[in-house]
């Protein structure tokens, strides 16, 4: 099977990790095009030898990438939407566009509608963290009418690829709610370890919570918490109100611990807890369900009150 041409809109870490990887697997000759802040064209000589070191020639227009096979988009979200408007009014049909940016799921709907109007294929592809830990191998998940496609091509050259179904924007909803949950705790604990180290207890602190985190396992972490949360959210939104009048007290701002604060008090209003202390056992998943039902009902008191 020929390797199928490929080119990049956007040229950054991922970008060009995966070019430098593709480079080292086939040999064939890629082209980007890169339209950012900081690299546009006319592109400075730095720029292109850093490309060319990635195996991959720079073009001047976005047009020059109407040829290409596969086209990955890796631009930032800001401008995500209308480069996949553009990008959509050059592909040919049977090309392949590859949208690895951090849009939400309506916007690789949209894309994906307009892609696959004039012939093309889309695939969401979503990083499952970093590569700067991963590389190459950092998983992408995947899904939409291209995502077959994508991982029947791309496996076989050392990406790790999982495929979620055929409908663009099922991938990028795990991979924005992942992100809620990994860009929170990060949050959280530059909240919490800042605020230690102007107590001048960071040490302690870090051993406190690495000690409780490494004892378990994030799953039963998860289901304990969500497991606990339909009971005790209203007693836990009074202590933490108190936690953020202490890091007030070191001249810190409690940003996330007040959010916490408002979390815990919107699922003490779904009103629930009553229902889950009566029963002898319960799931995670059936606490989540009922959340579910009452948001979306609109029958819990969600709004906070005077």
């Amino acid at each position: 099977m020929p390797q199928p041409k490929i080119a990049f809109v956007g040229f950054g870490e991922a970008a060009r990790c995966f070019a430098s990887h593709l480079a080292a697997q086939t040999g064939a000759p890629m082209v980007a095009f890169c339209q950012g802040k900081t690299n546009a064209p006319p592109y400075s000589q730095a720029f292109r030898a850093m490309a060319a070191g990635c195996g991959v020639t720079l073009v001047d227009r976005l047009e020059d990438l109407s040829d290409a096979d596969v086209i990955f988009s890796a631009v930032v979200v800001a401008v995500a939407a209308k480069m996949g408007e553009a990008l959509s009014k050059l592909v040919r049909p049977g090309c392949l566009v590859v949208d690895i940016n951090a849009a939400t799921p309506r916007t690789k709907k949209r894309i994906a509608e307009a892609v696959e109007a004039r012939g093309g294929l889309f695939a969401d592809a979503n990083l499952m963290g970093s590569v700067d830990l991963y590389g190459a191998a950092v998983t992408l998940y995947t899904s939409g009418s291209g995502a077959e496609r994508f991982a029947e091509t791309f496996r076989p050259l050392g990406f790790r690829i999982e495929v979620a179904g055929p409908e663009a924007g099922t991938a990028a909803a795990v991979k924005m709610l992942r992100s809620v949950v990994t860009k929170g705790m990060e949050a959280l604990l530059v909240e919490a370890l800042t605020a230690a180290t102007l107590a001048g207890v960071r040490d302690e602190t870090m051993r406190g919570l690495c000690t409780s985190m490494d004892a378990t396992t994030f799953s039963k972490f998860l289901d304990m918490c969500v497991r606990s949360d339909v009971l005790h959210a209203e007693r836990r939104a009074v202590e933490m109100d108190g936690v953020a009048a202490g890091l007030r007290e070191l001249g810190f701002d409690p940003l996330m611990a007040t959010a916490t604060v408002a979390r815990l008090k919107l699922s003490a209003r779904l009103g629930l807890r009553d229902e889950f202390a009566q029963r002898s056992s319960y799931s995670a998943d059936e606490v989540l369900d009922r959340y579910a039902h009452v948001v979306a009902s609109g029958s819990g008191e969600l709004e906070e009150r005077p």
